[in-house]
């Protein structure tokens, strides 16, 4: 006999061996299991008992301000052994004109990829990286805002990057065709996203299509920008009297202020700007709206109007009124509309209170094409329902408390807790709006929430927006009223176009 056939023997040997072992182990198994569980019962779950949730706390922070108008948030946190540095900036997209839209992203984006005058792009990145810190640059339509995250044994060093960043950028020519070509792709792609179709165009139907929110970077208006424009835009942003500056980490508060008061006391000085958003000229009526995608074969909808501000003293009831509609697993939108009816793939909704303009108030399905009107009804019909119905004080508490359960996880790091204080400051709200927020939660009643659904809410005058297939969708629509088919062909076609200077 061979050693391979010795060896094939043993194999076999211990594997039947192994087999009758499993088998009696299993055995034992069974007799074990019949044995107990005659004498295991599992407790009725509405019997157990749940410890008191926390209280939800804001944390105390230090706030002081410099002759040159910088204000400052600290908040001490030794949990690790790093600092975060978060800038606002009052400035934003607002300040751009129409015929160059797409100036401000490109301009905070060029601010960190281009480096500074002292720190150039690839000195930068290697700083950064031998350091493993972080620095970010961005704007939105309503303001500015920069990061920096680092070691706090490294925090000395990288600081004056930072504010070099911030206050010396050197737009660089090469990196800023790079920038350009990256915003041309992405609008080559904009329209590849479902979603992102339906978002974008659901918004142009709410404020226009030449609004400040509605407005879209094409390649025309990047065409239109320059070097000098980016200086600009920059140097009226990037003053101390438009700057809000909130530090958390493993620091020392005395030492912080010091160092920062020292090290930000030279920034450039300039005019103060107000956010100035103009009014939305809105008119509630009905319209049904269709954007032909023949490459889906599912139908993305949005109906709604417009929203609120964020200082409305209905907002708690507004908010909870959302919740009780679409509120993720429990809302109504979800257990009716997904669940019971089956006629979605996911169910969302909102009511938008902005600090600056008014929100909007919108509620969305996802279903299969042949099933896109009647998944329209069966949202406006949840939507009525709120007007017509009291809801019961059981599924309200259930709410409420699915509400108070999220938010305990509001203030999760502290980092997170300073940002929504220095937001309150900028957005002109209370520093305590959170808690004022959580009191008049527990004080909703179901009478406010069908007073606040007749008062805001419209459902026979909503913008509906469908993105699907108009050909499997069909004449589906027609009896919403007249459909109009919304054009999102791109000016100047779906390829880049060649940039340089």
């Amino acid at each position: 006999m061979s050693k391979y056939s010795f060896m094939i023997g043993m194999a076999s040997l211990l594997i039947f061996f192994w087999g009758c072992q499993s088998a009696e182990t299993v055995q034992q198994d069974q007799d074990s299991e019949e044995t107990t569980t005659d004498t295991f019962e599992l407790p009725d779950f509405n019997t157990l008992e749940y410890p008191e949730l926390p209280d939800i706390e804001s944390p105390e922070v230090t706030t002081f301000e410099i002759d040159n108008g910088i204000t400052f948030y600290l908040l001490e946190d030794d949990e690790l052994p790093l600092i975060n540095v978060n800038v606002m900036v009052r400035a934003g997209s607002f300040l751009v004109p129409d015929e160059k839209a797409g100036l401000h992203t490109i301009m905070a984006s060029l601010m960190r990829e281009g480096g500074s005058e002292n720190y150039p792009a690839d000195e930068l990145d290697m700083l950064l990286e031998s350091r493993g810190a972080q620095i970010e640059t961005s704007m939105s339509m309503t303001s500015g805002s920069a990061r920096m995250n680092v070691l706090d044994r490294d925090f000395d060093e990288v600081l004056p990057a930072f504010i070099d960043v911030l206050e010396n950028p050197a737009f660089p020519y090469n990196r800023m065709a790079q920038i350009m070509q990256q915003q041309q792709s992405q609008i080559a792609r904009r329209n590849d996203s479902q979603q992102q179709v339906t978002n974008r165009e659901f918004r142009r139907l709410i404020y226009g299509e030449e609004s400040l929110q509605g407005r879209l970077t094409e390649y025309e208006t990047l065409d239109n920008i320059d070097r000098d424009d980016l200086i600009d835009l920059h140097q009226k942003a990037f003053v101390s009297e438009n700057l809000k500056i909130g530090v958390t980490g493993n620091f020392d508060e005395d030492e912080m202020k010091a160092a920062l008061e020292e090290a930000f006391s030279d920034f450039r000085s300039g005019e103060p700007i107000e956010v100035d958003i103009p009014e939305t000229d809105y008119q509630y009526e009905s319209s049904i709206n269709l954007v032909d995608k023949p490459d889906v074969n599912q139908s993305d909808i949005l109906m709604g109007h417009i929203g609120g501000k964020r200082d409305n003293p209905d907002y708690a009831a507004l908010q909870m009124m959302n919740q009780i509609l679409s509120g993720g697993f429990s809302g109504r939108l979800f257990r009716i509309v997904r669940s019971d009816l089956g006629l979605a793939y996911s169910v969302y909704g909102t009511y938008g209170s902005n600090a600056f303009y008014d929100g909007v108030f919108n509620a969305g399905v996802r279903t299969a094409s042949e099933n896109t009107a009647e998944a329209i009804e069966a949202v406006k019909e949840q939507i009525v329902r709120l007007q017509e119905e009291e809801v019961d004080q059981e599924e309200l508490d259930e709410t409420r408390e699915r509400i108070m359960n999220r938010l305990v996880f509001r203030y999760e790091t502290k980092s997170s807790a300073l940002r929504e204080i220095m937001s309150n400051d900028y957005r002109g709200l209370p520093r305590d709006a959170f808690d004022q927020y959580i009191d008049e939660l527990q004080d909703v009643t179901p009478e406010d929430v069908k007073r606040v659904a007749n008062e805001y809410l419209r459902p026979d005058q909503m913008h509906i927006l469908v993105v699907g297939n108009a050909e499997e969708i069909g004449d589906q629509l027609d009896r919403f009223g007249e459909v109009n088919e919304i054009d999102i062909s791109i000016p100047g076609g779906q390829q880049q176009q060649p940039f340089g200077f």
